[in-house]
């Protein structure tokens, strides 16, 4: 028998202070059955408490490095393949029809959210699966953009309003001028604001499906401003649509919730990102006043 785990005292009867104290309990007098099992539950529970929070701090540094990761790898490509490319290479695919489309200054609101719009996953995607599903589409989607931007460099410099046009007094003209200075008219096709955006919404009705159609809403509304800011043409939008829809369908489309696991967030999520959203249209807004 194991002495360590078990005393027997000098009749041959069990030491239970000996027993108690292996197990990790104060022995200052003899305890009840009962109580014993009562306080090693206790232990147990605390146990199982702590291994859920590390679980869950775990699944929060795993959130944020992939995310991290790859809002570094959109900001490195997107603004590197764009200013790489020269205007002396670059096609022009704007049809008669994009040119009848009017220019729409307060639609440039709208095209912002595309910015907050991709972080939806953070904020409503419980399921580690699910989140890592859409973490491989977004990166998938990301990498095959930059690809056709560089192979094939599309502008749409002939659509955009001429500065002259735009009265910066206006927060309206103003956001839309520094978006034409931040953004190149380059890296059109296919269009990534997109193709993210509709991504998002992908994430979301695997989720949850009244999450699904609150971003798909604001996705349609994306498809129409991009457009109507002059940053994309109808192509563009036709060909960031059928991306995300195929790498959407079978990386995100597939997933399947296990039985007992909840893939969505309450609503404690998407209120959140309604403050960060609140937030980033604030600090632009703050940034015209500083600006005017």
């Amino acid at each position: 028998m194991n002495h360590s785990v078990r005393a027997v005292t000098a009749g041959g009867e069990c030491d239970s202070a000996s027993q108690l104290r292996c197990l990790g309990f104060p022995a200052e007098r003899p305890l009840r059955p009962g109580t014993v099992m009562l306080r090693a539950k206790s232990m147990l529970e605390r146990m199982k408490i702590a291994h859920r929070k590390q679980q869950r701090t775990a699944i929060v540094i795993e959130r944020l490095a992939a995310t991290a990761g790859l809002v570094t790898f959109f900001i490195i490509g997107y603004f590197g393949v764009g200013r790489s490319i020269s205007s002396a290479t670059t096609f022009d695919m704007a049809t008669s029809l994009d040119r009848r489309i009017p220019f729409i200054a307060q639609s440039v609101w709208i095209y912002f959210w595309v910015f907050t719009a991709a972080l939806i996953p953070l904020f409503v995607v419980k399921c580690p699966r699910l989140f890592r599903r859409t973490v491989l589409a977004y990166g998938l989607v990301i990498a095959i953009s930059l690809i056709c931007f560089k192979a094939y460099p599309a502008t749409s410099a002939s659509l955009r309003a001429a500065g002259a046009v735009l009265d910066v007094s206006s927060p309206s003209n103003w956001a839309v001028s520094v978006l034409y200075s931040l953004d190149p008219p380059y890296n059109l096709f296919p269009s990534l604001h997109l193709s993210l955006a509709l991504l998002a919404a992908f994430s979301a009705w695997k989720a949850k499906r009244l999450y699904g159609v609150g971003v798909g809403v604001g996705v349609g509304l994306v498809a129409v401003a991009v457009c109507t800011v002059k940053q994309h043409v109808l192509v563009d939008v036709l060909g960031g649509a059928v991306l995300a829809s195929l790498s959407g369908g079978l990386i995100i489309g597939t997933y399947r919730a296990k039985r007992g696991v909840t893939p969505a967030y309450g609503w404690r999520g998407p209120e959140l990102y309604a403050g960060l959203l609140v937030l980033a249209y604030a600090g632009i807004y703050a940034a015209y006043l500083c600006a005017a």
